[in-house]
């Protein structure tokens, strides 16, 4: 069974169980730290305090998530704001079934991505003429690659960009030596280096502000459901809130790497390094206007074709998080 088929069975089988007693929330997300206030409301019934019952499925790519979030197969999609851009203005690479109407409810984190190499790689030079492995060719943070790589000296001729799916499908491309170079996120980016492949910086040190990590959905499904959208955005910031305090540290650590699988010194400092510097956890989850104008810009430059895009009302909507926090 495909990852993809997996998903969709796990999403049936959740909607068969679902109670009545709760709404049930069907979401999508890139597996990883962006994602921690979500299984921290899981697991400390910060979801269930506000009447909802939130079922949390990784995504192999963002083509799958946007594809399945438009056609109504999941309610709410923990994503990069760039692709919720891209479907809206008809630039996705994914086939959709219909126009797409997604909007932005909650901001998140700020972008958190390094650049990983092979051990034999040691400067971005060293990438001129190789292949890298990405989410999507033209959505996610290919532009922001681009950004990158431009700043170093090599220009689109310079390199290949193969899509092979999310961080984890992006890691193991590394590891089987197919790809030379990708963006990785945390937890992630430590396992790469503590298994000895090359960093070789910081997306933020390229691109500046930018609003990464964003909650999304159809916008006829949140006008609709209104209080489990409030309801939904009142969990993340208790997770959040939970996250920040050092005394969770360890506990959290547990969480995430029990749900990527991977030993809990690596989870620990990824956990860590959400609650501090320039590419973190939001400690309010609020949206960087500045940052999705940065997201917005980049995409007008570099995505085919050319059209202007924003403004950033366009794709955001704070009228749900200012309920959530006028209780």
């Amino acid at each position: 069974m495909s990852i993809r088929t997996s998903i969709l069975a796990t999403l049936a089988a959740a909607t068969l169980c679902g109670t009545a007693s709760a709404q049930t929330i069907e979401a999508i997300v890139f597996a990883g730290n962006s994602a921690m206030p979500l299984y921290v409301a899981q697991d400390k019934g910060y979801f269930a305090r506000e009447g909802l019952s939130v079922n949390v499925h990784p995504t192999p790519s963002s083509g799958f998530q946007m594809a399945n979030l438009i056609a109504g197969k999941f309610h709410v999609a923990g994503t990069a704001i760039d692709n919720l851009i891209a479907y809206q203005e008809g630039q996705g690479t994914a086939k959709v079934d219909r126009e797409p109407d997604l909007v932005a409810f909650l901001g998140g984190s700020s972008i958190e991505l390094a650049l990983m190499a092979q051990p034999s790689i040691k400067s971005i030079a060293d990438l001129r003429g190789k292949e890298f492995a990405l989410d999507s060719l033209s959505t996610g943070f290919a532009f922001v690659l681009r950004r990158m790589l431009e700043k170093n000296g090599l220009g689109p001729n310079d390199y290949t960009f193969v899509a092979v799916g999310g961080t984890r499908e992006r890691l193991a491309a590394l590891k089987s030596t197919k790809m030379a170079a990708a963006l990785l996120s945390e937890p992630l980016t430590t396992q790469a280096k503590n298994q000895g492949f090359s960093f070789l910086g910081e997306a933020v040190e390229s691109v500046g502000r930018y609003q990464s990590g964003v909650q999304i959905a159809n916008r006829a499904w949140a006008r609709a459901n209104e209080q489990a959208v409030i309801g939904y955005i009142r969990g993340f910031l208790s997770g959040v809130e939970w996250i920040y305090n050092p005394a969770n540290l360890d506990e959290a650590a547990k969480i995430l790497a029990g749900r990527m699988k991977i030993p809990e010194a690596t989870a620990k400092s990824a956990v860590a390094g959400l609650v501090r510097g320039r590419a973190a956890l939001d400690p309010k989850a609020e949206m960087d206007i500045e940052g999705l104008k940065n997201v917005i810009a980049l995409r007008e430059q570099y995505a085919e074709p050319k059209k202007k895009m924003g403004p950033p009302e366009k794709y955001y909507d704070p009228s749900y998080y200012k309920k959530a926090l006028a209780r």
